[in-house]
């Protein structure tokens, strides 16, 4: 259940950024989501697997479907043109290799301390990125400027099979 709760609102997350991403810049959209998750994962070590588990999951959701969003926008922003697929494939590699270092760590803190605890460590872990994120803000200039009309057309066509 806590799994369909936090998918639905996924998708209403992400729906909800559509509408508001004309108007906010990449940049200023991620990072401002990027607070709300802080605050949505928060109290995540306090909950119990009950009604309140499922109220965090729904607020998780649909912060991480807003964040989405941005990140694809700051992403495509940043990237040099014509690497949208070798961009992605460092960022997954990048991601990816933490995300398993961390449930073998989360796997071995639930089996010793508690599962409270890797709750705690995803609250810690969120507030770090969000730390990086704010240093390294001067690497995303691009990502600051609203969206054009021409700068979405150009993502098309850089995105575009030409082989068809």
């Amino acid at each position: 259940m806590l799994f369909a709760v936090f998918g639905l609102f996924n998708v209403f997350g992400g729906v909800i950024a559509g509408t508001i991403s004309r108007k906010l810049s990449p940049l200023k959209g991620f990072l401002v989501t990027y607070r709300f998750w802080i605050i949505s994962v928060a109290p995540l070590s306090l909950a119990y697997p009950d009604w309140s588990l499922a109220l965090l999951a729904a607020f998780i959701g649909l912060v991480g479907g807003v964040q989405q969003v941005f990140y694809w926008e700051v992403t495509e922003a940043v990237r040099p043109k014509g690497t949208a697929v070798s961009a992605l494939a460092w960022l997954w590699t990048v991601e990816g290799t933490f995300a398993a270092i961390g449930s073998a760590i989360g796997g071995v803190i639930a089996e010793n301390y508690g599962p409270r605890w890797c709750f705690a460590m995803t609250s810690v872990s969120v507030f770090i990125g969000y730390l990086i994120l704010t240093a390294g803000k001067k690497h995303f200039v691009r990502a600051n400027e609203l969206p054009s009309d021409e700068s979405d057309l150009n993502a098309m066509e850089d995105n575009a099979d030409k082989n068809r």
